[in-house]
Order: structure tokens, then sequence, then C-alpha cells
């Protein structure tokens, strides 16, 4: 059973690569303003929507951090790396950088998340939210897979299956598997777990790490449900 989990999810994970999306956070501090200014300008030149329009581009945004006055977050997301070289490849790219030299921008602290990651993140687990502790992203895959996105340090709380068995198979990052009365399992790419129908468990990312798992349920039975 364990060999044919693992042929699927090579099979999906080469189907699946060439769409890993990559997200960037990129926090910039100046001073007198400098940032702010520049974000302003990014967006009354048409420079940030010129890079909006790249091919491949899910988002280009910019917020301001309620804890530096000085500050500037930046949140661009591209459908893959190839998107992403096509930006840092285009004359768009030269633009930005001079304006960033126009206003003084430094201190620029950059996270990238996607290295990590296999699949796309997919949606914001909203519905299932006050379940989870941090925030959880959801991927409907073919073959009737669901990918789950942790952020670092979310997990879900205890919960128990009933009528159904639940596969786990971690693809990305670093995580937990805990049933109730035993001790945590490490959860790294090629990890698969199978838990049992009635048995309370949880499943998360590691603290300061990602964890993406794709999920299904089998031997189903007409009268399934989850308890938490």
């Amino acid at each position: 059973m364990k060999r044919l989990f693992i042929s699927i999810i090579v099979t999906i994970l080469l189907s699946q690569m060439a769409m890993a999306q990559i997200t960037i956070n990129i926090r910039y501090s100046s001073e007198n303003g400098g940032a702010r200014k520049y974000a302003q300008e990014m967006e009354r030149s048409g420079i940030a929507q010129r890079i909006r329009a790249i091919e491949g581009c899910i988002r280009y945004d910019y917020f301001l951090p309620t804890d530096d006055p000085n500050g500037l977050i930046l949140i661009d997301q591209w459908e893959n790396e190839e998107a992403l070289n096509r930006y840092h490849n285009s004359p768009v790219m030269k633009e930005a950088a001079a304006l960033r030299e126009k206003y003084g921008l430094n201190g620029r602290e950059i996270t990238r998340y996607p290295e990590l990651l296999a699949f796309p993140v997919g949606a914001p687990n909203d519905a299932y939210a006050k379940f989870f502790t941090g925030r959880s992203y959801l991927c409907r895959l073919e073959g009737g897979y669901l990918n789950v996105t942790f952020e670092p340090n979310c997990r879900n709380n205890w919960h128990i299956h009933h009528g159904a068995v639940q596969v786990l198979i971690c693809v990305s990052g670093r995580g937990w598997y805990q049933e109730w009365g035993k001790e945590p399992i490490a959860l790294t790419p090629g990890t698969i777990v199978e838990i049992p129908e009635g048995v309370k468990h949880w499943h998360g990312a590691s603290s300061g790490n990602w964890m993406q798992h794709l999920t299904l349920h089998k031997d189903v039975k007409s009268d399934s449900s989850n308890e938490w």
C-alpha cells in the first residue's frame, strides 16, 4: 500500500513542480519617509502596474507596517521560478531599482517561502480556521488529493475521523504528527502516515518551518464524520 502511495506522489510531484508558486516578502526601512514615498511613486508612475502585468505575476502589493513609521513591506507572488526570472530580467526591474536608490531604501529583509513548497499554496483555509492555531491553506489536486500548507508553528487541533482512514503524505518542509498518548512523529518529505479510524491526533508545521502534506481518506463509510 505504501509503495502505491509513493508512486502516486512521485507522479503528482512531477506534474505539479513546474507550477509551484513563489511568495516573497521584502521589508524596507528608510529615513524621512523615503520608503513610503517610493511606494507612492511606484504606483503613480505606473511601474508597479507594469510589474503586475508581467506574465506569471499573481500579486505585487505594498503594505505599511504598524511597528515602523519609516518602513514598508512588499509582498509579491509568482506562478513559478520562470515567471520570477522573467521579472528579474525585465527593464521595469531596473526602473524599480533606480527608484529604491533615489529614495535611499536600505535595511532590506527578504523572506522567500517557496523552496520548501512543492505544491501551489492554494486559498486560505478560512472555513476550518477555528480548528487551527495559525494559518493554513488548501489546494485541491487531481486524483482526489488535497494539499494542505501550514505556516510555521501552525497546527490543527486534536481531532478524530469517524468512519474513515486518513492518509498523510508529507511533501515539503518539516512538521509533526501525534496520536493521543504517543510521542510525536516528525514529518519530512516522503513521510507517510496512515491514521486508523477513531484515533485522536493532530498534525502541523514545526517551529520556524512551513510544511505541506497531501491528504486523502479511504475506506470511507456512509456515515463518516470529523470530531474536533
